[in-house]
């Protein structure tokens, strides 16, 4: 089965969006059976976009396009698939009425340049916005079967979800029993996994692996399409392969359910019944932005202080004046302190802290760049440690920063857990 993913907009070419559904698209198809053989872009050109589709209609099975079905004149996807399918554009009622509902429930009124977006090429299905105003629709061109859906990710990705996979699998037998087991892993660059995990194939040939490097994490898929296999031995099966992987992977696994590292420790606290500060200074809010994004974390999060300056350190987290002036602002002491005093301040039953050099510059013989201190408090833990890493770019050491202090915290929850 071959399938193309097509990208449209000038913000795209121009480079002022990422293209981030393309990467959503590939490894949704990908955990479906369906590998992508070609992803492409095209401006907002009605001829250009028509001509494309043409050329893919001819080749693909599949094709996914995202972009180019607002309101403006510049959303011109629509009438590019009409002039190529040579279906001419009409009201799909279906299209007029989802709108409709979706400005009714926000108090908005349904305009002429919104009742565009209702234009649809004949023979086509309409496919449900359920996130924003713009329908999707689908269609057969020649041999490929093309889905049609907004730029906005958020719409994209739930149109996929809600709407699209239902019709891919029906249209295209594929497997609705796939069993796929995720894990995160943290402290390995991506080919130093790929080398652990090199017997896999020759160990579990009925099953694939699947690497998703998002830094510092790298995602690991093992895929079960074996449709044929009794669903309790096929779970036995991957269940199998899974704990085979973890033993390879050097104790670097920080999460076993595939999640990120401020969702295995909101697992944690939340199974615990504890409660969690955090005290920054180089990472900027980078943690305490990393745990919120965790939808429940209002049940263990209590404070975050972003402690920049050596007075906000002193004033707000009570670390001593002496402290800075015998040792600085980055060092370990420093850093314990910053821990102590968010949780005192906090009655948080843990707290982590970071004080270090980002980069690129402020970095000296003793305190280079990529140093950072980070600190622990808890009911049977005081401690700091140093770590030095040397990435020259600052977000990057913000990132690696920021894991480290989690993965510090993680560690001893898990240590916590199994004493328990």
């Amino acid at each position: 089965m071959i399938a193309h993913i097509l990208s449209t907009g000038d913000e795209v070419l121009l480079g002022d969006i990422v293209d981030t559904n393309s990467v959503f698209l590939c490894s949704a198809l990908k955990d479906m059976g369906v590998e992508v053989q070609k992803i492409m872009a095209v401006g907002d050109d009605v001829e250009s976009i028509a001509s494309i589709i043409g050329d893919i209609s001819l080749k693909a099975d599949i094709c996914l396009v995202t972009g180019g079905l607002g309101p403006t004149r510049d959303d011109v996807t629509a009438l590019a698939c009409s002039k190529a399918s040579g279906h001419r554009l009409e009201l799909d009622q279906d299209a007029l009425v989802s709108m409709k509902s979706y400005f009714k429930k926000r108090g908005f009124a349904l305009t002429r340049d919104n009742e565009k977006q209702a234009m649809l090429p004949a023979g086509s299905r309409m496919l449900i916005n359920h996130n924003g105003t713009a329908p999707g629709f689908y269609i057969k061109i020649n041999q490929c079967r093309f889905f049609f859906m907004p730029g906005v990710p958020s719409e994209m990705k739930i149109m996929f979800e809600k709407e699209i996979k239902q019709v891919l699998k029906g249209e295209f037998n594929l497997n609705d029993d796939i069993l796929i087991e995720r894990l995160t892993v943290f402290g390995l660059s991506e080919s130093r996994v790929g080398a652990l995990l090199k017997g896999f194939k020759t160990k579990f040939p009925e099953m694939r692996l699947g690497f998703r490097a998002d830094f510092p994490v790298i995602e690991v898929k093992i895929i079960l399409t074996d449709s044929d296999k009794d669903n309790k031995k096929a779970r036995s099966d991957i269940a199998k392969a899974k704990q085979w992987a973890i033993g390879q992977l050097e104790n670097k696994v920080v999460s076993r359910q595939g999640l990120s590292i401020a969702q295995e420790i909101g697992r944690l606290l939340t199974k615990e019944k504890k409660t969690l500060a955090i005290a920054e200074s180089c990472t900027g809010g980078l943690i305490s932005n990393m745990v919120t994004d965790v939808a429940g974390s209002s049940n263990y999060f209590l404070f975050s202080g972003i402690t920049y300056s050596n007075d906000a350190k002193i004033n707000i987290l009570n670390v001593q004046k002496k402290t800075i002036i015998d040792f600085g602002a980055v060092h370990e002491q420093t850093a314990l302190e910053m821990a102590q005093g968010a949780r005192h301040r906090a009655g948080a039953d843990f707290a982590i802290s970071t004080t270090g050099i980002a980069g690129p510059g402020g970095g000296t013989k003793e305190r280079p760049v990529g140093m950072v201190c980070i600190g622990l408090s808890g009911p049977s833990v005081s401690m700091a440690k140093t770590y030095r890493f040397s990435f020259d770019d600052r977000l990057r050491n913000k990132k690696m920063f920021a894991m480290m202090a989690l993965e510090l915290l993680r560690r001893h929850l898990v240590s916590v857990t199994k004493t328990a």
